[in-house]
């Protein structure tokens, strides 16, 4: 009952006392980075700070008990929120409080709206990620990452984004560089690898924060002009329901852009990881996972939260591997929340941006590219745009742009089929692809043609074409024999492609043979009237039963339907 009532705990089984341990080490390493970002986004929206921890702590929960992924971290997201933001002002709300309000009602509206697309198993449209994409995108994110810290490993606050930009202002700005803040940040990243290659069990991002705070206090690291997390609201949240009858229209429209932003950003980030850990990740599940966190995040004064690579990336680093780094990581900004956020006024930017560029660092798979280019060059080039749109345009622009590529070539593909002359091969009952086979040989009298795909309305010109050309190569035929073995539908295109096929070939006194074909492409055939302008008896299952046929005729003994 447990299971049908919060499926999500299916993927706590399997949960050992040694992995339990590594679990929770990651979890706080999850809540040291997630606590800034969190306050940063609700900054960025105009709300209270805390806000964007009591959303951090109510979505991992909500998601740990109904999420299908054992490894995905949800958070706030810089899409989502940005879409927030720009709707609660163009609401002319301008107290944090009366933001807050709005922001909570469009995160319980978006848990809503990911359950009722759920219902409606809307899901299926994240079949449109490929994997070329998939990589490109981690592989996206990882640079984006990584070049967003060098602000804080530096300290100077950077306001160009892009692959080159970001250096060459840099550059520009050498002597702005704080000499301390850099020492800090590279003595950091020195430290991760070192623990990551000599003491691969201990966990250090903790390590490193709790040395960070105690240093930063010992020392005073902001009089030495190293930046600081700063102030960190306490208090945690009450159960509230987010009533605001004004501007209800605008909420219900704004939740609805952020609905399909949050959960194409969430789906892409856990199918990435799901693809480098070998995990299947169901996306109508994923909307029962989202839609439950976003409920929780609007029930608890929270706003929207949707998958988030950045803090996953340092749970699978520091070696979390179920949804208790999930649970972990929300006890923790817990009671970093109600009891201990003075200590963490002290944390330097200099050690959150090291963590970050060691898991943005884990990221990048140059072997997932190295296999894409065995495997075709066309898939690397759609990796490849991929993570240049990321970079480029930001996560869901370079999402939507290699998509939208990736489409254009699947019906440029699926426009132009391959096709193939059938013969004979030595000693074998079969027939083989003649180009592919040099002792094949054609059958006497015979065109047996495959075409390999349904003809529909965008590749109907094509089997026109193809066609043609095959009877105007043909010579001393009398028998045309279609291979439709995978022709699995037909639409009203390919009938009449048919019609033409036929028409055409009585006109040169060559009868038309049809072999093969499945299910709704045999009932078009039978509804279109077809099978009877063709023959029933010129019908077969196989290319080979057409071909026995034929030569039974040619000996004048009667051919069976098969």
């Amino acid at each position: 009952m447990n299971l049908r009532l919060f499926p999500g705990l299916n993927n706590f089984r399997g949960i050992t006392r040694e992995s339990a341990r590594r679990d929770v080490m990651a979890g706080l390493s999850v809540a040291a980075v997630a606590l800034p970002v969190g306050l940063a986004y609700a900054a960025m929206m105009g709300v209270p700070p805390v806000a964007g921890l009591w959303a951090a702590i109510a979505g991992m929960l909500g998601y740990a008990l109904f999420g299908s992924s054992r490894t995905l971290i949800v958070g706030p997201d810089t899409a989502t929120c940005t879409l927030i933001a720009a709707t609660l002002t163009g609401m002319a709300l301008h107290s944090p409080e009366e933001r807050l309000v709005a922001a909570t009602g469009i995160a319980l509206t978006v848990g809503v709206g990911c359950l009722i697309a759920r219902v409606l198993r809307l899901g299926v449209l994240a079949n449109l990620l490929s994997r070329p994409v998939l990589i490109g995108y981690m592989a996206g994110v990882a640079i984006t990452l990584a070049l967003s810290q060098l602000s804080g490993l530096t300290g100077v606050g950077l306001r160009n984004s892009g692959l080159i930009h970001p250096f060459l202002e840099l550059g520009r700005r050498l002597q702005e560089i704080q000499i301390p803040t850099l020492c800090l940040g590279l003595a950091s990243c020195l430290l991760l690898v070192a623990v990551k290659r000599w003491r691969p069990t201990w966990p250090g991002p903790i390590l490193l924060v709790v040395g960070g705070c105690l240093l930063s206090w010992i020392f005073d690291f902001p009089s030495l002009g190293i930046a600081v997390v700063g102030e960190v609201p306490a208090g945690l949240p009450g159960l509230s329901l987010p009533v605001r009858l004004e501007g209800v229209d605008s909420i219900l429209l704004g939740a609805a852009g952020v609905l399909v932003v949050s959960f194409s950003s969430g789906i892409v980030t856990a199918r990435s990881f799901a693809a480098r850990t070998g995990e299947h990740v169901d996306p109508n599940r994923e909307l029962v996972g989202f839609g439950a966190a976003n409920v929780a995040a609007g029930l608890f004064q929270g706003f929207v939260v949707t998958g988030a690579d950045s803090r996953t990336a340092v749970g699978l680093v520091a070696g979390g591997s179920s949804p208790l780094v999930s649970v972990s990581a929300a006890l923790a900004l817990a009671i970093v929340v109600g009891l201990l956020s003075a200590p963490l006024y002290w944390l330097p930017q200099a050690v959150l941006s090291a963590i970050l560029l060691l898991a943005a660092a884990s990221l990048f798979d140059a072997k997932a590219f190295m296999r894409l280019a065995r495997i075709s060059r066309v898939e690397l080039a759609f990796g490849i745009l991929a993570a240049g749109g990321v970079v480029g345009f930001g996560v869901l622009q370079g999402v939507a742009v290699s998509v939208g590529a990736t489409l254009l070539y699947a019906m440029y593909v699926s426009g132009n089929p391959r096709d193939a002359l059938l013969g004979r091969l030595p000693g074998e009952s079969v027939l083989g692809k003649l180009h592919l086979n040099p002792d094949a040989q054609p059958v006497p009298g015979i065109v047996v043609w495959l075409f390999e795909s349904s003809v529909w309305f965008f590749n109907a010109d094509a089997f026109r074409r193809r066609a043609r050309e095959v009877m105007e190569q043909a010579s001393d035929v009398q028998w045309f024999v279609l291979d439709a073995e995978a022709m699995t539908q037909a639409d009203a295109d390919a009938v009449e492609a048919l019609y033409e096929l036929k028409r055409e070939l009585d006109d040169r006194n060559i009868t038309l043979l049809v072999a093969g074909g499945h299910g709704q492409f045999r009932m078009a055939l039978e509804r279109s009237g077809l099978v009877k302008k063709i023959g029933r008896d010129k019908i077969f299952g196989s290319p080979e039963q057409a071909v026995e046929a034929v030569e039974r005729w040619r000996q004048g003994a009667p051919a069976t339907l098969a």
